[in-house]
């Protein structure tokens, strides 16, 4: 059973105890798997106790044992991720779920030639952080396709839109954020429907006093600055079609459509000048700072660490958002992440022309639901279109419906959201490719009418622990028991 959400679709709720809290690990290993540039050098992620509270600045913390350890790490820099969050006034939300605490959680980068699981065992062996890990490094999930190879939306029918619009097209106060590689903001299909920040126009003053100067448009937490326009390498042109594929403008008589009509969307870029994703969760916040009821991310790796959950929590528990991400484009079942973190509605990708799994995509337990993602035609810069592939366009494809399940059902939570999309996809295993996938493609492929009309209860179990009551080593003919 898919260990991720608990909640519930109309009326029908199931509450569950749960929490996610860091604990304090004697050694961190590297994930299994992962090449030297999935991560980046000399830098580890912090999360402090909170019993050091009173120990830590934004830019330091001031323990005897953690100085000594910088100061043996050559030219250091530290300094809080998330500087303005303060700790959270109560434990719960009014379902019962655990804050989040982004407060404590710090970026330390160093000079010295040292390994960095030394440094990270050294500075966990301290105490005084509940984890330490790499700054995992997410790539875009996208395959280029030559655009003369299809130049309409025939997923728009195979997610039933045309009918699901019938009913409904959303809502402009619906806002998905897209954390990505920047948008082309003046795109003539892009531009009716990015949401402007009218509380801080662009006149240099931070008028909204968010930390952030003249943010009319989104920001650019890559290069730090008020413009999230795509840069000019080929990678970073993905962020314009992710746009177009859960938002551009529609029914205005030109170019494409979009699965969320109506509903606005908010550039996050997260990519430096160079297109890394150096700034991936610091996105999320953001987006979910900013009023993003949805939050789709179309990149990951095979790097997970408490980090990352940590800012999935406080999206969807704090912040009460849909946190949205392409499962990936491996055709493997190994775990990817944001896709397989708790909360997440993770997404694989099937053909736009039958529900077959898309040949690239990957599947397993962790997937959700599917949508399509092969040759979708969207917007890119310099106010052109084109066709890509790949679980990228599954997910905001799947965001755009949920934004437009978020506006005709409002009084749901974000995890309500993600349940009723999950809970009315179109089964498709019957089909033969896909028995090749059983359970390891979620409910099956989205569909907008079904999500906007079926009443459905849904029901999850979380967390899941296995135990036999003996020494937890399982083996043949050993009684497992199964809680949640």
């Amino acid at each position: 059973m898919n260990k991720k959400l608990s909640l519930l679709s109309f009326s029908f709720l199931l509450l569950t105890s749960l929490c996610f809290a860091g604990a304090n690990p004697v050694r961190f290993t590297m994930p299994e798997g992962l090449k030297a540039d999935d991560y980046l050098s000399k830098t580890v992620i912090l999360r402090v106790d909170p019993n050091y509270r009173n120990n830590c600045t934004v830019e330091g913390i001031n323990i005897a044992s953690i100085q000594a350890i910088m100061s043996n790490l050559g030219s250091t820099e530290i300094h809080k991720i998330f500087p303005n969050h303060q700790p959270p006034a109560s434990l719960r939300n009014e379902y019962g779920f655990l804050y989040a605490d982004l407060s404590l959680i710090y970026e330390l980068k160093y000079t010295a030639d040292a390994d960095l699981v030394k440094v990270i065992n050294s500075l966990l062996q301290t105490g005084i952080f509940l984890y330490g890990e790499p700054k995992y490094l997410p790539r875009v999930t996208f395959t280029p396709n030559d655009p003369l190879m299809t130049a309409n939306q025939q997923f728009l029918t195979r997610i039933n839109a045309y009918d699901g619009w019938d009913v409904s097209k959303g809502d402009t106060n619906v806002i998905v954020g897209i954390t990505d590689t920047g948008t082309d903001w003046d795109h003539p299909d892009l531009a009716p429907n990015l949401q402007l920040n009218y509380s801080d126009p662009i006149n240099g003053i931070d008028d909204d006093n968010d930390g952030f100067v003249d943010n009319f448009r989104g920001w650019d937490l890559g290069e730090n600055d008020n413009d999230p326009m795509v840069g000019s390498c080929f990678s970073c042109l993905h962020g314009s079609h992710v746009s177009g594929c859960a938002a551009g403008a529609t029914d205005n008589g030109i170019g494409i459509a979009a699965a969320g009509f109506n509903s606005r969307f908010l550039p996050v870029k997260i990519a430096d000048a160079s297109g890394a994703l150096t700034k991936a969760y610091e996105g999320i916040t953001y987006a979910a700072d900013h009023g993003c009821q949805i939050i789709n991310c179309s990149w990951g790796g095979g790097g997970g660490g408490s980090f990352g959950q940590n800012v999935i929590d406080y999206a969807t528990i704090n912040k009460n958002s849909l946190v949205i991400a392409a499962a990936g484009n491996n055709s493997s079942n190994a775990l990817f992440y944001p896709a397989a973190y708790n909360y997440i509605l993770s997404v694989a990708a099937t053909n736009s022309t039958n529900d077959n799994k898309a040949s690239f995509s990957n599947y397993g337990s962790y997937v959700d639901v599917c949508a399509p993602g092969n040759n979708i035609y969207a917007t890119v810069a310099d106010d052109t279109y084109t066709s890509m592939s790949g679980t990228s366009m599954a997910s905001p494809i799947t965001a755009g419906v949920a934004a437009i399940v978020k506006s005709y059902f409002p009084s749901y939570s974000g995890l309500q959201v993600g349940e009723q999309v999950r809970i009315t996809a179109d089964n498709i295993y019957s089909l033969p490719q896909n028995s090749l996938y059983a359970n390891g493609l979620g409910t099956g492929r989205i569909n907008l009418l079904n999500a906007l009309t079926i009443s459905s209860p849904s029901i999850r179990m979380n967390p899941i622990n296995t135990t036999d009551n003996v020494d937890n080593i399982f083996q043949a003919n050993d009684t497992l028991y199964i809680t949640g």
